[in-house]
């Protein structure tokens, strides 16, 4: 997904190449050794969504190419989920992240555990120079996404995991910092109380979108479509919204119930998978998506005529459509 080409800004992408240069520059430390594990994942490319958002956001207030603090309050929220990356990829084992080699795999975990809180503690040098309003906001969205994570831990391998619960731990895990970044944006850019609170709520509900998507796709697409092995959630007990969906489907629920509650592998992975997938499951979580994106969509008028508005209005629905082929 480049979120650039889907939002249909041609500017965005001019800077966004400058803000990339701030990014490198961010990390750069003391000690090459240190400067090398910090940028690895920079280095390994990635979507940008979140600096990206801060930028469209920021360019509601017309004031043409983004500026010094607009770049630094992109490349904190940036630097934050690049941090959340190193974390997990120790929690979760991984050996590869963006296609290249993790940074807990070619240099053990702790140098991970390291550099993921050197870039939280730049992160946090940025946004104090940025103001105590966003130093504040940063500092609380952190708190927010440690609060979802530790939701998302509590309800592993539990079939009887809540929607409701579901939907907490991804509003925290993931909304926040979306909101976040959009937030941010409209704060650097100097945008009226109103537009703040609309941008905010924009992110938000876009953040929701994005993660339910990437939870569809988890079960659905291809390890070519994903860039990873699919059905990682089911294999590690995270009953996303789809399965959740599934087990309260009457045809496919006690049979999928029965697979789930341990660790699935193999030919019992696969099995989950095609249960979810040929149930109306799918169909049903793309429906919740698609709520958020109204929801997402409804914020975003809020800035009236003009291309930022309609973008950002068409953005959340694109991501839906992008998702909504598997359910049909």
């Amino acid at each position: 997904m480049n979120a650039a080409d889907l939002l249909g800004l041609p500017w965005v992408e001019e800077d966004l190449d400058r803000l990339e240069v701030v990014l490198q520059r961010s990390v750069a430390a003391e000690d090459p050794f240190l400067t090398e594990v910090a940028t690895h994942l920079i280095a390994g490319g990635g979507k940008r969504l979140r600096p990206i958002l801060s930028l469209v956001c920021a360019a509601a207030s017309g004031l043409g190419q983004a500026s010094q603090d607009i770049l630094l309050g992109g490349v904190s929220v940036e630097l934050v989920h690049l941090a959340s990356l190193y974390h997990d990829d120790v929690i979760d084992e991984a050996t590869s992240r963006r296609n290249v080699e993790s940074v807990n795999s070619r240099w053990g975990n702790l140098m991970a555990v390291i550099a993921g809180d050197f870039l939280l503690a730049r992160a946090a040098g940025i946004a104090a120079d940025l103001g105590t309003e966003v130093a504040s906001l940063l500092a609380g969205t952190l708190a927010r996404m440690m609060e979802g994570q530790v939701t998302e831990v509590q309800g592993t391998y539990d079939p009887q995991r809540s929607e409701s619960g579901y939907l907490g731990a991804i509003a925290g895990k993931t909304a926040s910092l979306t909101a976040t970044a959009c937030r941010v944006g409209a704060l650097t850019a100097g945008l009226d109380r109103s537009r703040v609170e609309a941008m905010t709520e924009f992110g938000e509900c876009f953040g929701m979108v994005f993660q339910i998507r990437d939870d569809i796709l988890d079960v659905v697409a291809s390890e070519e479509e994903l860039g990873k092995l699919p059905g990682q959630d089911l294999m590690k007990g995270v009953y996303t919204l789809p399965v959740l969906r599934a087990l309260g489907d009457r045809s496919v629920g006690p049979e999928l119930v029965g697979l789930l509650g341990r660790p699935l592998e193999g030919d019992e992975l696969e099995r989950a998978m095609k249960i979810v997938a040929g149930s109306g499951a799918i169909a049903s979580a793309v429906g919740e998506a698609r709520r958020w994106a109204d929801l997402a969509a409804s914020a975003a008028s809020t800035l009236g005529p003009g291309l930022v508005g309609e973008s950002l209005r068409d953005f959340a629905h694109t991501l839906v459509d992008t998702v909504a082929i598997h359910s049909t």
